[in-house]
């Protein structure tokens, strides 16, 4: 069962899969204005600054795991047996825990097969969300670890489970936003890149001419990257649903694949367990997805993939983001 939820606040997701160079104890977390349950917490610790946690006297131990100054920071937490989730907001997360209490309400944040994590507390006041912990290896490390068949199979789990959910929250999302960012994205990449112009142009053509018509649309995760998924041992956890909309299931698949594919192109020797988990996955969810619209999502993500900074080694090189453009050219043309 759910913990229940003690009083509006805002969600909070938490796994160990959030990367970021930790930070342990209240005295060493920022000090930014914008996030103001960082200043509850500094002054009062975290029992004080939320109360409904009845946390006591207990030993607590925090560690930062992802801070975007002025917007958004994710806190691991620990107390005495107990193991969340703080996410710290500039802006009022009540959507998201709007949708946490609808996927419990809809049996998913149990403590067995698929689920999402618990809603445990949220403060609209101090824009926190607290979140329970889903502890194990995300679909990236189980393809990195040779497992990338049991990495598809459990996205596959997901998609079958989300076929049934009837929550009608969130804003539209679909392949008209989508082919909207895409050209902000390509114009990024020109931008950094202009020698990639050609390249980043095709691609967005080819978006543009092989649209896919919307399938009627439903709850989608928005941003199912491959760490989204972890492995619960009898069943996947989704987790980080901080950009939920409505909008065609192929949008959540085609980032799921494209980030899964990403796993590969950055690490060749991961290659053939990232193509083992996409057929995997691709085996699992036969005939709940449309192979074309999923191509084009899937496309339309590594135009994303193209314009941003890769987190491992700086800024992609030229011939890496030339790879992605291509790769995304190629992928939209099969979605005519």
């Amino acid at each position: 069962m759910a913990p229940k939820v003690k009083e509006p606040a805002l969600p909070i997701e938490a796994s160990n899969k959030i990367r970021s160079e930790p930070t342990s104890g209240i005295n060493e977390l920022p000090d930014d204005a914008a996030l103001p349950a960082l200043a509850a917490i500094r002054s009062r610790g975290l029992a004080g600054a939320i109360p409904s946690l009845g946390l006591g006297d207990c030993s607590i131990q925090l560690l930062m795991r992802r801070y975007h100054s002025g917007r958004r920071a994710a806190i691991e937490a620990r107390a005495g047996p107990q193991h969340f989730a703080l996410k710290l907001y500039a802006e009022d997360p009540s959507d998201e825990a709007a949708v946490h209490e609808a996927l419990a309400a809809a049996g998913l944040a149990g403590d067995s097969g698929v689920r999402v994590p618990p809603l445990i507390a949220w403060d609209r006041r101090l824009r926190v969300l607290v979140i329970g912990w889903l502890d194990g290896p995300s679909v990236v490390d189980l393809i990195r670890s040779g497992q990338g068949e049991r990495a598809g199979q459990l996205a596959a789990l997901w998609f079958q489970r989300a076929a049934s959910l009837e929550v009608k929250l969130g804003p539209p999302l679909g392949a008209a936003r989508m082919l909207e960012r895409a050209r902000r994205w390509a114009a990024v990449v020109v931008a950094a890149d202009p020698a990639l112009e050609t390249a980043a142009a095709t691609a967005v053509t080819m978006l543009a001419r092989t649209q896919p018509e919307e399938r009627a649309p439903r709850l989608v995760h928005g941003g199912l990257y491959a760490d989204h998924v972890v492995d619960l041992g009898d069943g996947p956890g989704v987790i980080d649903w901080g950009r939920f909309g409505q909008g065609p299931a192929e949008l959540d698949a085609g980032i799921l694949l494209a980030t899964t594919w990403r796993v590969g192109f950055r690490d060749e020797s991961a290659a053939a367990e990232a193509a083992r988990a996409e057929q995997a996955f691709v085996a699992g969810t036969a005939g709940l997805l449309d192979q074309r619209a999923r191509a084009w999502h899937r496309a339309a993500e590594l135009l994303r993939f193209a314009k941003k900074v890769d987190g491992r080694s700086g800024t992609w090189p030229s011939e890496a983001r030339l790879t992605l453009l291509r790769e995304a050219g190629r992928l939209a043309e099969t979605a005519k």
